[in-house]
């Protein structure tokens, strides 16, 4: 059975304008390669060096990134003047690696003395800038930030420094092409950079789509496409789900596999029978990554034991309590429920015995992201 897979020079090819392309996936699609190929080209064909961006610096360690571009054929790119590309001092270079006939080891005869790219961290880059790295070498072609969700916690003011590496690597090269690859696998759906690139909810519910995004009174143009699993009509006809992924309690992420959706973690979810003998305490809204979920507060008759359970809501109504997480200019705030609170102080009480339970994951992902980022900017 032949595979598909996605293609940066298609895209390319439908969508040559823009200047952001947000590309989402399941694993195993092709992205990360093909963006790395199309660098790779690019580079060669010289139009620019590329830039590999991760989050933290231990990702771009040289035992991380040795392999980056093992898969490519880097012979045939470069007409088999070199044949591989190493990392090393923060750098790729190419090389022409051959068998020693007298030794049969296989080693280096050749090495480029010019990078073909650099590797950079955001968590590293305020105290490691400072000379423009592409200015001996015709500067960036691409700038590719591989893993751009995650589902453990992000950097504090993690956009505004990614915008200071671009800034840095772009320079006043308004004149060159410079495509920035932003790649992401689905861990979680809220994400900072869909709110700053103004990718909404809607077009991160179903994969398979593709939204052109432009800004007001600019030319920049940003490409957001939801892959999804190009091969989920094979994967159906070969019954690889019911084989080896119909688990009953884990359906949601064995679909992340298969068919590309989101690989959100399992949450609590309470038996039926516990939250029918329990009473209904107090009610609380929570909005978060444009939704509303509501947030019972109950306690169990048999033992007294206060627990929450939250699931999807509609907007609260006048007089209701509410907690939201609100942007405004220069900082983030908690408006509607002081975190003084009553209501506030006594979720944290619950949620310091565990017992908070949910109606599904996509709730449990959207609870979690509050918190995470309110714990992060409420001092």
């Amino acid at each position: 059975m032949a595979f598909k897979f996605w293609d940066a020079a298609e895209l390319l090819a439908e969508k040559p304008d823009a200047r952001y392309y947000f590309i989402l996936s399941a694993r195993a699609t092709g992205k990360t390669y093909s963006v790395v190929r199309q660098s790779t080209k690019d580079n060669y064909n010289d139009l620019g060096m590329f830039a590999y961006i991760r989050r933290h610096d231990e990702d771009i360690k040289t035992k991380n990134l040795q392999e980056l571009f093992g898969a490519q054929d880097i012979a045939e790119i470069t007409n088999d003047k070199y044949n591989k590309i190493s990392f090393w001092h923060g750098f790729f270079y190419y090389e022409k690696w051959e068998t020693n006939k007298d030794t049969k080891k296989y080693e280096r005869v050749e090495r480029n003395p010019k990078p073909c790219g650099v590797a950079l961290a955001i968590n590293t880059w305020e105290r490691s800038k400072g000379q423009d790295i592409g200015a001996a070498y015709g500067g960036f072609k691409n700038i590719i930030f591989d893993e751009v969700i995650t589902g453990v916690n992000y950097l504090p003011d993690e956009f505004q420094k990614f915008k200071n590496i671009i800034s840095s690597l772009v320079r006043q090269r308004t004149d060159q092409d410079t495509k920035i690859w932003m790649l992401a696998n689905p861990l979680s759906r809220w994400c900072p950079y869909f709110r700053e690139l103004g990718i909404d909810k809607k077009m991160i519910e179903t994969p398979g789509k593709r939204y052109e995004i432009k800004y007001p009174d600019t030319d920049m143009t940003t490409i957001f496409e939801y892959i999804g699993n190009l091969n989920a009509a094979e994967a159906e006809k070969s019954k690889v789900f019911e084989t080896f992924f119909a688990f009953p309690n884990s359906k949601s992420k064995s679909k992340a596999i298969t068919e590309g959706f989101w690989e959100l973690d399992d949450s609590c979810h309470l038996p039926s029978g516990v939250y029918k003998d329990s009473v209904l305490k107090k009610e609380v809204f929570l909005y978060y990554g444009e939704s509303w979920i509501r947030g019972q507060i109950m306690r169990y008759n048999e033992t007294g034991v206060y627990f929450i359970v939250w699931s999807p809501s509609r907007a609260p109504k006048k007089g209701e309590y509410y907690f939201i997480l609100n942007a405004v200019p220069d900082r983030y705030a908690i408006v509607g429920v002081r975190t003084g609170h009553p209501y506030a102080e006594l979720i944290n009480r619950i949620a310091q015995t565990n017992q908070i339970y949910y109606s599904d994951n996509t709730t449990a992902d959207i609870y979690h992201g509050f918190i995470k980022e309110a714990n992060r900017i409420v001092r």
